[in-house]
């Protein structure tokens, strides 16, 4: 197609570019392979080939607040919307735009430079979207939602701040869509008091009062129901365990987190109290795991008051089979190396993963299997 002076392209699948035209921020991208709709703003009149969908508009959908500030003199911007209002688009934008960014991605949920459940940062640089992005280093949460897992996910934040606020560059933070009620808040004045950015990039007007804030409109976002988020977070795993081969790692070559299979046995008390036929029901610090032989659903009452008695902060409860294909955190001493899935856990560990060399295994609370995620219950 020929695409004239002034217009904008929205595209998405296999792209090749004959002509002066910014891509999403960049003068430097000829070619590209993208999942989602990519803006291509032609400076003069361009050929493009494309393998996949399109839609041509006859103005530039990049907002005249995103133009202003990549010109800004910052060093570190915290950007601040709910979901789906573009903030991944701006960070792509403004990364390329200044010429290259250090990306810290922190929504968990819709994860692009680590995997969903993860928190990671890389390099941008002349890139059509995040999750083109290589992940210097991650955290592992195992959760695509921060309610409930605040303490968790602020340990990652401050765990890779510590460390990206040491290198040379501009820093771009990458927010989740939780933005509604007092929690929300909280949270997010939480990780702004750790990072200490130079400017708040807010979509949502001038949420805080205590913070230098730049106000931007939306970008020009197309909204993804519930199933396209999912399969979103699906194509994430599925980057992380490209070339994966099954491994068995024995007992003693890895730290596993939660330790599941150590602690209290609580098993036979256990037994009698939900009414269902325990593997294992073991008590450790700060939490109960309770493995059933067959899929159960005890009341959620009952599940209450055995945390009370425990006194623990989180009671997890699955089958045999729910533990397959568990999506796990591996790490090599600090290191987020990415996520493997649990095929076996007995004596030995069997572990589907694109990384071998390992010494710490965590635990997530989400299966995917047949290219489909579900939750492992906790309470």
């Amino acid at each position: 197609m020929i695409a004239p002076k002034g217009c904008t392209v929205l595209a998405k699948g296999k792209v090749a570019i004959e002509g002066n035209a910014e891509v999403i921020g960049s003068n430097g991208i000829k070619s590209f392979e993208s999942e989602k709709f990519v803006p291509i703003y032609c400076l003069e009149e361009c050929k493009i080939e494309l393998e996949g969908e399109y839609r041509l508009l006859d103005v530039s959908t990049i907002p005249e607040s995103w133009e202003k500030l990549a010109k800004k003199d910052w060093e570190t911007v915290f950007l601040y919307g709910g979901v789906d209002t573009g903030k991944s688009t701006l960070a792509t934008y403004l990364a390329n735009k200044v010429g290259g960014a250090y990306v810290l991605d922190l929504d968990i949920g819709q994860a692009d430079v680590a995997h969903a459940g993860a928190m990671g940062y890389g390099f941008a640089c002349d890139v059509v979207n995040l999750s083109q992005v290589q992940m210097l280093n991650g955290f592992f949460v195992g959760s695509i939602t921060p309610q409930g897992r605040e303490s968790k996910c602020l340990r990652g934040v401050a765990r890779l701040w510590k460390e990206l606020k040491k290198l040379e560059g501009r820093k771009i933070v990458d927010t989740t869509g939780w933005v509604k009620g007092r929690r929300a808040r909280e949270y997010k004045l939480a990780k702004l008091e750790i990072i200490e950015p130079d400017l708040v990039v807010s979509f949502e007007g001038k949420p805080f009062e205590d913070w230098e804030v730049f106000e931007v409109e939306n970008g020009f976002v197309i909204k993804r129901d519930k199933a396209e988020r999912a399969k979103a977070r699906c194509e994430s795993y599925k980057k992380f365990l490209k070339n994966a081969k099954v491994l068995e790692i024995k007992k003693e070559d890895f730290k596993l987190k939660p330790d599941i299979l150590r602690g209290k046995d609580v098993s036979k008390f256990i037994e009698t109290v939900i009414g269902a036929k325990v593997s294992f029901a073991n008590l450790g610090e700060g939490f109960l795991v309770i493995c059933t032989e067959e899929s159960c659903a005890p009341d959620p009452t009952i599940l209450k008051e055995l945390k009370e008695l425990y006194e623990v902060d989180d009671l997890f409860i699955f089958s045999e089979g729910e533990l397959k294909n568990l999506i796990l955190g591996l790490y090599k001493g600090k290191k987020y190396l990415g996520m493997g899935l649990l095929k076996a856990i007995n004596d030995k560990l069997l572990v589907e993963s694109a990384f071998s060399d390992f010494d710490l295994v965590e635990l997530g609370e989400i299966r995917f299997e047949e290219e489909k995620e579900c939750f492992i219950k906790r309470f």
